[in-house]
């Protein structure tokens, strides 16, 4: 009864499921969700097997951050979600870790998400380099350099700068709202493709921290480089990664 009340409002095409148990993993009311939304829907590529706090956090999700977020980057709406949910496991897999919020239908995984138009963002390729990846790229350059003086040291760090400047325009400078910005773009060797799938997917997963008690995307670690990570699990403080 309090899935159904929770799932009243929500415009949502779901079915109910039966408990489930499986050693100390399962859900009491999960339900299979195909889809989410009235006239901007959302279907899930396979359906999602969820608690319903997640289908009222994903509700929200769709609604305040990622619709918008796609309008403005894309000017088109999401129309499709390639993602996983429940599954019996530790987290990240260990044999000995506690177990993950996937394993009690409260978390979801993200890699990819289709728009109206059929155009495809995956994470993976979407994201850009993360900070740790521009981290190890300066570093590996310069080392490459070497220190051979100072002048040649400072048009090193100077050579290094410029290297992750440009990078960071690709995976977080907005993305061209004109010509003239798309020409200037492709003169600087940005491509405003992935200007504008990196500056969606930053805030897809800056807004689920609105939303979700956890949040972990490709800048969290190696493992979630290619997926947003959403759940609800009871903590104190929100993880924002």
């Amino acid at each position: 009864m309090q899935c159904v009340q929770a799932l009243a409002p929500v415009t949502a095409d779901v079915a109910p499921l039966a408990p489930l148990r499986s050693g100390d993993c399962g859900s009491p009311a999960p339900v299979l969700v195909k889809s989410i939304g009235g006239m901007d829907k959302v279907s899930f590529d396979p359906p999602l097997v969820l608690d319903c706090a997640m289908v009222v956090g994903l509700d929200r999700w769709l609604r305040e951050s990622v619709q918008p977020a796609a309008r403005e980057a894309f000017s088109s709406p999401v129309s499709k979600i390639i993602g996983s949910s429940y599954v019996c496991r530790n987290v990240y897999n260990l044999p000995n870790g506690h177990l993950s919020q996937h394993a009690f239908a409260n978390a979801i995984d993200l890699p990819m998400l289709v728009l109206a138009d059929g155009r495809k963002v995956d994470v993976t390729r979407g994201w850009g380099p993360t900070q740790r990846d521009l981290i190890a790229a300066a570093k590996a350059k310069k080392t490459a350099a070497g220190v051979t003086g100072s002048v040649g040291q400072q048009k090193t760090e100077k050579n290094i700068k410029g290297s992750v400047s440009d990078v960071v325009k690709i995976s977080t400078a907005a993305a061209p709202s004109s010509a003239t910005s798309a020409d200037q773009n492709a003169a600087s060797g940005v491509d405003p493709k992935a200007v504008a799938e990196g500056k969606f997917l930053r805030l897809v997963h800056d807004g689920g921290c609105k939303v979700f008690s956890t949040v972990m995307g490709p800048e969290a670690n190696d493992v979630h480089r290619t997926h947003l990570h959403l759940d609800l699990q009871d903590r104190k403080t929100t993880v924002c990664e």
